[in-house]
């Protein structure tokens, strides 16, 4: 059985088309992985890319990747809504397909390594890769963003795992961890008002840290500047206990409670076949999803 690793590099930028093309070219050109999607976001102003490949695959083209961006994104200019602590913010392994947690675990490490060296960024690890308790979750990691890890002189508690121990004066640091499957889930409401998805993602992770439902959900609200709408932003880190469909009626429900309405969802990344079972696709007023957003139509195509 082959080994295939997937990766979802965040990087700090989502205005410069051309910056996030370069990027996309330098993963997709430096190896055999795949890019299955990639997307860029102004006012989260990141960019995520997906792709798939054999471990080293992964590895080269994860290098080639942050190379480019650490030579094109200059974080002391960047402002958006989404948390981040780098050009090249966080790097997710994931197993897919005769891979163990171990391996991709061993694999962020390699990467680590390869970035803190090469690049002379400074590297944290997290979730299963993580080396110190207080970095496993990516938010602690990302606390306060560049400006307070800047601010920190990254000693103490803010000191990296690998790498300067200095930020890279443009570039920043770098999150890298192995984990299982996440499905990153925005909703937008019909509303300009971010108080009302401040108030329902509130909610969801009232409900998640209570044991009341929600489990595995993080949620965080976003004023789209852009299009004067709000959005819930939401990471499902267990789809197999609280899937789309639970995440989406929960909004919804709570939106309509208010006299709001759903304007559409969105995927970003890719997804396996199987979160897609209960899911009723067509209610859920889907952005641009397609057979090429799920991972399983590229492992049969390789």
């Amino acid at each position: 059985m082959p080994k295939i690793i997937q990766c979802v590099p965040n990087f700090s930028e989502g205005r410069r088309r051309d910056v996030v093309e370069k990027i996309v070219d330098a993963i997709a050109s430096a190896s055999g992985a795949r890019v299955i999607d990639w997307s860029m976001d102004a006012d989260h102003n990141r960019a995520v890319v997906t792709f798939i490949g054999a471990p080293q695959e992964i590895r080269a083209s994860m290098l080639a990747g942050a190379r480019a961006a650490v030579e094109l994104i200059d974080l002391n200019e960047h402002t958006g809504g989404h948390p981040r602590i780098g050009a090249v913010d966080v790097i997710p392994i994931v197993p897919v397909d005769g891979v163990s947690m171990d391996e991709a675990v061993a694999l962020s490490r390699e990467i680590g390594s390869d970035i803190a060296n090469e690049l002379r960024v400074p590297v944290y690890f997290y979730e299963n890769s993580a080396i110190k308790p207080e970095y496993c979750n990516l938010a602690d990691v990302r606390r306060g963003g560049f400006e307070e890890l800047k601010a920190s002189n990254l000693v103490e508690c803010r000191e990296p795992d690998l790498g300067p121990r200095e930020l890279h004066p443009t570039a920043g640091a770098t999150a890298v961890g192995a984990r299982g499957p996440l499905i990153a889930y925005n909703v937008n409401l019909a509303t300009h008002d971010i108080h009302i998805a401040r108030k329902i993602a509130s909610k969801i992770r009232n409900m998640r840290d209570s044991g009341e439902g929600m489990a595995g959900v993080k949620a965080i609200a976003v004023l789209l500047k852009s299009r004067d709408i709000a959005q819930v932003s939401t990471n499902l880190t267990k789809p197999h206990l609280t899937g789309l469909w639970d995440v989406f009626s929960f909004i919804e429900r709570e939106a309509r409670e208010i006299g709001i309405e759903v304007l559409e969802s969105e995927l970003i990344g890719a997804l396996r076949e199987r979160d897609l079972i209960n899911a009723d696709i067509p209610a859920m007023k889907f952005i641009d999803l397609s057979e090429k957003r799920v991972i399983d139509w590229w492992i049969s195509s390789l």
